[in-house]
């Protein structure tokens, strides 16, 4: 009877410690096993180990495996000394469970301070300008420093996020006065050349319709000269005219108008003779003619006051001016009406 139950008794516990060998990992983690917790003796990724039984072999630390999301704060002072928070996200993961159980203490801590002094050394070279354009520079040097030093304790950086820059709201206003300010600089400066563009090409135009106008009024004068030498000419018999239909225009504006052809006493084509006139006579002449050109326009427009150029008369010969005998007639005819 006493065999029967020791017999039970060491298959219980055999059983015990079988099943003592058995470690289920779950997914993403890795079991550190140690002989009586102070050597290392393997790694257990997920599944199914069998190990030496209990109590010999100890979990000494269990390893998750899954990438993992840290965020720092950073302080930085850029080259154009700008102070600023620089926040970030280093998402990484365990890559050698050993190292990172027993090589460190508290390695993640140890990872982000390697990580902080890389990212502010980093930055601390940069233009604040540059920090906004080119984050993946600094992600580039950040990387590249610190990953020997994590992989000596088995960690490796997957992915570090940086955000913008945060600015203290001081700094946010004084650098958004500086901006609006730069910008109405430059808006003020693009309103100033396209004035100065308008105005040069609005002189411009009013320059060549100056000279149009200038050359249509010469060519005017001109005709009305030709035309009067030939009506002259015309009255003394020393030539003749012939009328001729002419079109003036084209299309739909097209107008037909008598035009002289002067011609010599045999009938035959040619051009007004040379008028023997003094210069005096001529500008005399044109005198009467603004003088009845200007009567015209004002009787075309009731109420309109015109002023007209008048010499004042020879005074050593006793000529009267005409302004001075009309004056002299404005003055009289309120006393005549009195009387």
């Amino acid at each position: 009877m006493f065999t029967i139950s020791l017999l039970i008794v060491v298959i219980f516990i055999t059983a015990l410690l079988m099943l003592s060998c058995i470690h289920f990992v779950p997914p993403k983690r890795v079991h550190v096993i140690t002989l009586l917790g102070t050597k290392p003796i393997a790694m257990l990724t997920t599944g199914i180990h069998f190990t030496i039984p209990r109590p010999f072999a100890v979990t000494s630390a269990v390893i998750p495996t899954d990438v993992i999301a840290q965020k720092v704060q950073v302080q930085i002072k850029s080259q154009d000394n700008l102070v600023f928070e620089l926040p970030a996200t280093i998402q990484f993961r365990v890559i050698n469970a050993m190292r990172f159980a027993f090589e460190r203490d508290e390695p993640v801590a140890q990872m982000v301070n390697l990580v902080v002094a890389a990212l502010r050394s980093a930055a601390n070279q940069m233009q604040f300008q540059a920090i906004y354009d080119d984050k993946t520079f600094i992600q580039q040097e950040v990387e590249a420093t610190v990953s020997e030093h994590l992989s000596s304790f088995g960690l490796k950086i997957v992915d570090l996020v940086i955000d913008d820059p945060e600015l203290p709201h001081s700094t946010q206003t004084a650098l958004n006065a500086i901006r609006e300010a730069e910008w109405s600089r430059r808006a003020a400066e693009h309103e100033a050349d396209a004035t100065r563009v308008r105005m040069v090409g609005e002189a411009r135009a009013e320059a060549e319709s100056t000279l149009l106008k200038a050359k249509a009024i010469a060519g005017f004068r001109m005709e009305i000269a030709e035309g009067n030498a030939a009506s002259i000419a015309v009255m003394q018999g020393r030539i003749g005219v012939n009328w001729v239909e002419t079109t003036i225009g084209e299309g739909d504006t097209a107008q037909t108008v008598k035009t002289p052809a002067y011609v010599d006493r045999n009938g035959e084509p040619t051009i007004p003779p040379e008028m023997d006139m003094s210069p005096e006579t001529i500008l005399d002449f044109f005198k009467v003619l603004d003088a009845n050109e200007a009567i015209r326009d004002a009787a075309a427009r009731p109420g309109t006051v015109i002023l007209m150029p008048h010499s004042g008369g020879n005074h050593s010969s006793g000529e009267r001016s005409d302004l001075g005998e009309w004056i002299a007639a404005q003055k009289a005819l309120p006393m005549s009406k009195a009387g």
